[in-house]
């Protein structure tokens, strides 16, 4: 007996256990389902019970004191520009130089330059040389001899700086020459009748690169009336200068011979003589041509190549994150100042480039506008509120930005300091998001589910898995094992009669009613063929 009452409370404690489990794995279904969707719920409509307001300054060492963490970085051509830190401010410095070349001046020295031949007109004069005077040439022409010899002297010259780097300014070029002739050097107004372009000389100055790839003449002069008939014998023509190109020409042409070699070029200075055949026995007699001096300069700058960039930036190491927080504003100040004023025609377009998180503030500083003493970049600062990004590490870049390419003579010092970026966001510390209808109504079904599931679960363990006539035995077996015996009650043979016979009187009746069969009672059928027999 007590182990039959221990089988029965161990099994009951299992079909309470196994219902609280359904109803917990229900619970936590519907718990977790509106855990996830209250999230979402809760950012759609923030309700807070208080919020507190912060201003955070990210910046750290603004005026430079120490330097760190402040970190510096240039792109383009480091000769041009630079980054340095002085007393309380960090600096952008743009190099500009200015330098003049004039190592050909005066009368041409015989060490300097190396007499060559003419490789359009290859004969050489009677006499060609350089002596105290300078470049000196002299030639008798008779009837068969060649009409036209010339003289070069060379002189290559060497640049101390790449001219890659720099742009010729302004240029000059002056030759003086002269000459003597005799009469019989036929020029116009001479009495002939056969001519065409006369007897002359021509005197010229040539720049070209080391291998005469690039040639350009850039002064000369060309006799015109020498040795007249009118004139005294020997005609002397005095000092003459040559004709030079522009000034705006010549600095193309050096620009563009020191562009194939940037260090190297060649000056050449040169006499061709022309003798015509004017008439029969024709001779023309040069008594001495003089390139007596020759000077060229040109001034050069420091060329700044536009897009390159100098930049002071640091990482503040802040990072604003949580889902609680908002952030409502940000303003970055700075002052800044520059050691002369930067004129518009320099660069125009030069400026101080913001950048936050890697993103850039559409406002810029322009150069232009820097004084002499430190002020605002802007009254009141930047708005950067929309650069500020929640959940990276917050950085700030101050650039210098080249915008155009210019010569430049002198050196210029952008300095910045009193660098401040003030960041201010709300905390939220919200309420208790209370819980949507829907979910209160998806607890109560599932939990009203769940009490079916285990109702069903356990009438299966206790009554259903079993056929219908071991139900029926499990059922006698509980009322043979209660302490209530089941009541046995014997009929007697009358009652017994009187229940059969009342039984099959309903039968009759149900007969008598039917349908007939050729107006005859079936007779035999309700007395079962013998009369006074009462059917079995």
């Amino acid at each position: 007996m007590n182990n039959s009452y221990k089988f029965k409370v161990n099994r009951r404690s299992l079909y309470i256990f196994i219902t609280i489990l359904l109803l917990c794995v229900s619970s936590l279904s519907v718990s977790n389902f509106y855990n996830a969707d209250s999230k979402d719920y809760e950012f759609r409509g923030l309700r807070s019970s208080y919020t507190e307001d912060y201003l955070n300054e990210t910046i750290i060492n603004g005026d430079f004191s120490p330097v760190e963490p402040w970190k510096s970085s240039t792109t383009g051509d480091l000769n041009d520009v630079s980054a340095s830190t002085s007393s309380g401010q960090a600096n952008y410095e743009i190099s500009g130089e200015q330098k003049q070349f004039s190592v050909i001046s005066g009368t041409p020295d015989g060490s300097n330059w190396t007499r060559v031949n003419n490789p359009e007109f290859p004969n050489l004069p009677d006499t060609s040389t350089i002596n105290s005077g300078g470049c000196y040439v002299s030639h008798s022409w008779n009837e068969l001899a060649d009409q036209t010899p010339s003289v070069h002297w060379d002189r290559n010259l060497t640049m101390d700086e790449s001219m890659s780097d720099y742009v010729i300014t302004s240029a000059s070029l002056t030759a003086v020459v002269n000459a003597s002739a005799n009469t019989n050097v036929e020029c116009p107004g001479d009495s002939m009748t056969d001519y065409g372009t006369y007897d002359y000389v021509k005197f010229y100055v040539i720049i070209s690169d080391l291998f005469k790839s690039k040639v350009y003449e850039v002064a000369y002069n060309q006799t015109v009336n020498i040795g007249q008939d009118s004139a005294s014998n020997p005609h002397l023509m005095p000092d003459t200068y040559m004709i030079n190109v522009s000034e705006q020409d010549l600095i193309f042409y050096l620009s563009s011979v020191l562009s194939t070699d940037n260090h190297n070029f060649t000056v050449t200075l040169g006499v061709r003589i022309w003798c015509e055949d004017n008439r029969l026995s024709d001779g023309d007699t040069w008594n001495y041509l003089y390139i007596k001096s020759c000077d060229l300069s040109f001034t050069y700058q420091k060329k700044i190549n536009k897009f390159s960039t100098v930049s002071w930036h640091q990482n503040t190491g802040k990072v604003f994150s949580g889902n609680n927080l908002q952030i409502t504003g940000g303003t970055l100040k700075f002052d800044y100042k520059i050691n002369q004023l930067w004129s518009s025609s320099l660069s125009p377009n030069s400026e101080i480039r913001i950048f936050i998180n890697n993103n850039s503030l559409l406002e810029t500083v322009k150069l232009s506008g820097a004084g002499f003493s430190f002020n605002e970049a802007k009254i009141g600062g930047y708005d950067v509120r929309y650069l500020i990004l929640k959940d990276v590490n917050t950085s700030i870049s101050l650039q210098m930005f080249i915008a155009d390419e210019f010569p430049l003579t002198d050196n210029f010092t952008i300095s910045i300091t009193n660098i401040s970026l003030e960041i201010s966001y709300l905390l939220f510390f919200p309420d208790p998001v209370d819980e949507p209808w829907i979910f209160s109504g998806l607890f109560i079904i599932a939990s009203i589910a769940t009490l079916v599931l285990a109702g069903i679960l356990i009438a299966y363990i206790k009554v259903w898995r079993f056929p219908v006539p071991v139900r029926k035995v499990r059922k006698y077996r509980k009322t043979l094992s209660s302490d209530k015996t089941p009541g046995v009650g014997i009929v007697s043979q009358k009652t017994s009669f009187g229940k059969n016979y009342n039984s099959e009187l309903k039968k009759t009746d149900k007969l008598l009613k039917g349908a007939s069969m050729n107006g005859k009672i079936l007779r035999d059928k309700l007395l079962d063929n013998k009369e006074g027999v009462l059917p079995k």
